[in-house]
């Protein structure tokens, strides 16, 4: 079993790529797609990172944080395919744990993992129980990051692809996620949460900027009506509206307003 990890950076952040790298593990390959703003930096690629050959960097003109995930996915040849940004650290026994994840679970398509902060601390709320139906985490107040996102190559190989729509620098600021895991539930894909650490980050998450971004608020109703339908979106929107207003008396209309300019959107598409 193979797995690559698929790095994703932007301009001068590939200068902190090679904190990233383990060294070197049979079996365990890196896939580093750089985007670039202006072509200068390029000339920023480590001389370390050309240098390995259990790494291949390639590149990419322009922004989309989801436009750079595919183009790592366009690119990914390995039976394990895992998502990593370039401000985390993972170590060896955690990728082990990933390839033992799918080793003992051959009906899964997609593992989702659990992160750390950098004081080693829960970055967010986790469900309780070692292995877990993504649906039913969901329903106990999960959601998903980019960073705990593992699938199998043949998904790849077979075109499963974050939407571009959604992501840092795309229209909608956040949601990828929700959107893919949405779009491989559709296509019947087996998806599993597992009481695994795979990483530790000093990422802070886009989502959780909710009450003070209203295109982060757009993006939640947008993603309600990709993955629920039109009254399914609307009866969301309407009960996080009433859910700030009931546990932190915050206005509900400019929320549920934003949200609603969000489900449009999609519905224009």
């Amino acid at each position: 079993m193979t797995l690559e990890i698929l790095i994703c950076t932007i301009d001068d952040g590939i200068r902190s790529v090679p904190g990233v790298l383990l060294e070197p593990m049979e079996g365990v390959g890196y896939v580093v797609s750089m985007q670039y703003t202006d072509s200068r930096f390029l000339q920023d690629i480590p001389d370390s990172l050309k240098s390995r050959e259990d790494v291949k960097v390639i590149t990419l003109e322009g922004r989309g944080l989801a436009r750079n995930r595919n183009h790592a996915l366009d690119v990914a040849t390995a039976d394990i395919l895992l998502i990593a940004d370039d401000d985390e650290r993972i170590s060896a026994n955690a990728l082990r744990q990933v390839m033992q994840a799918y080793a003992d679970h051959p009906e899964v398509d997609i593992a989702l993992f659990r992160l750390n902060d950098i004081h080693d601390r829960p970055f967010k709320i986790y469900p309780d129980g070692m292995v877990m139906d993504y649906a039913e985490a969901c329903e106990q107040g999960y959601y998903p990051s980019s960073l705990e996102i593992s699938m199998r190559g043949k998904l790849a190989a077979e075109g499963l692809r974050f939407n571009e729509r959604f992501g840092l620098g795309a229209e909608f600021p956040c949601g990828e996620e929700d959107v893919l895991l949405c779009d491989a539930g559709r296509r019947g894909c087996q998806i599993l949460l597992f009481d695994v650490v795979v990483a530790q980050t000093i990422a802070g998450s886009t989502g959780s900027k909710f009450l003070v971004n209203p295109g982060v608020q757009q993006a939640k109703g947008a993603v309600f009506r990709y993955c629920f339908g039109k009254w399914g979106a609307l009866w969301r929107i309407t009960k996080e509206a009433l859910y700030y207003l009931i546990h932190q008396g915050r206005n509900p209309f400019p929320l549920f307003h934003h949200m609603m300019q969000g489900i449009r959107a999609v519905e224009k598409s």
